[in-house]
């Protein structure tokens, strides 16, 4: 899966305003909103350590990432086995499951049709950030 797109987090989202505005006023007759979220906490808690990149492809769907959703990144936080990473490979950025075998690094797509990749001494390879989110349209 590539990344097409990176966007830092700059501004914080304001939505409270029309939206708990719409729901004292009556427009969500149809759902039950237990409670009103704060965006940035809940996706972006620390603005300055979190970035958006869109993918294309198909390396991660078993995953639920699809072509075209926008994944919320954290790029301060250090991977954990089993965990998915945005990473840098020999200049081109990737989406992949970061795994630890036998002590050495691989990159694992959630999709049989890819191969595991096993990162070398030679490859030129580095952790951007580990997938927090995903925000697909609907």
């Amino acid at each position: 899966m590539k990344i097409n797109n990176i966007h830092n987090i700059k501004n914080r989202f304001n939505y409270e305003a029309p939206l708990l505005s719409a729901a004292l006023n009556g427009r969500f007759t149809e759902v039950n909103i237990e409670s009103i979220l704060d965006v940035n906490e809940a996706i972006a808690p620390e603005p300055g350590e979190t970035f958006l990149v869109r993918v294309s492809g198909e390396s991660m769907i078993n995953e639920n990432i699809f072509d075209g959703d926008i994944l919320v990144v954290n790029k301060k936080e250090q991977p954990k086995p089993g965990q998915i990473v945005i990473s840098s490979l020999n200049g081109e950025m990737t989406v992949k499951k970061y795994q630890i075998i036998d002590d050495e690094i691989h990159l694992v797509s959630a999709n049989s049709k890819f191969l595991p990749i096993k990162i070398l001494e030679m490859h030129n390879f580095q952790i951007q950030g580990v997938v927090k989110h995903v925000i697909r349209n609907v």
